[in-house]
């Protein structure tokens, strides 16, 4: 319903306008036809208050137009945002093996609890616990050995490129140290 308010309300508006138009026309006529009668300033005056009632008129048409617009606008934001959710939303609820999976490869896992049998745990399962710590430990490492060599050569193309960093102005006199 609200559309099909908003999609006639361009020719409407034009309407509007040319209504506008054809009233100052009519007033600017009508003010010239008064200055040739004896009384001029009661037919002005009347034919002030006519082109206020009109141009009064057309101005709650368009603020009726305006609402219109502004609710559609509103229901299509609202209707966005519900849009918005509902991807999110599914987004969240994703199969948990493709999560899980790009999680694996993103970052090593961290180190898993000690498996307990008993109060202790065996050998066995100490030297398993040791090889994957020290696997997680070297990717940790790799990575940010990665990373650091990542940043250290984008900082050398910056400044190999000779771009200069001004220092910040000196603060005025009163709080300068």
């Amino acid at each position: 319903m609200l559309g099909a308010a908003v999609a006639h309300a361009e020719p409407e508006r034009e309407r509007i306008a040319a209504e506008r138009t054809a009233a100052n026309v009519r007033f600017t006529e009508q003010e010239r036809l008064c200055e040739e009668r004896f009384v001029v300033t009661s037919c002005v005056d009347a034919a002030r208050r006519e082109l206020r009632m009109t141009l009064t008129r057309l101005h709650r048409v368009e603020l009726t137009l305006d609402e219109a617009a502004r609710r559609e606008a509103a229901t299509r934001r609202r209707q966005a945002v519900n849009d918005k959710t509902a991807a999110q939303e599914a987004r969240v609820s994703a199969p948990a093996e493709v999560t899980q999976r790009d999680t694996v490869r993103a970052a090593p896992q961290p180190n898993p609890p000690v498996p307990v049998s008993g109060t202790r745990a065996s050998a066995e399962e100490r030297r398993a616990i040791e090889q994957r710590n020290e696997v997680n430990f070297e990717a940790r490492a790799r990575a940010a050995k990665a990373h650091r060599d990542t940043v250290e050569r984008r900082n050398a193309e910056r400044s190999a490129e000779g771009k200069v960093v001004s220092p910040l102005p000196v603060p005025s006199g009163a709080s300068a140290p």
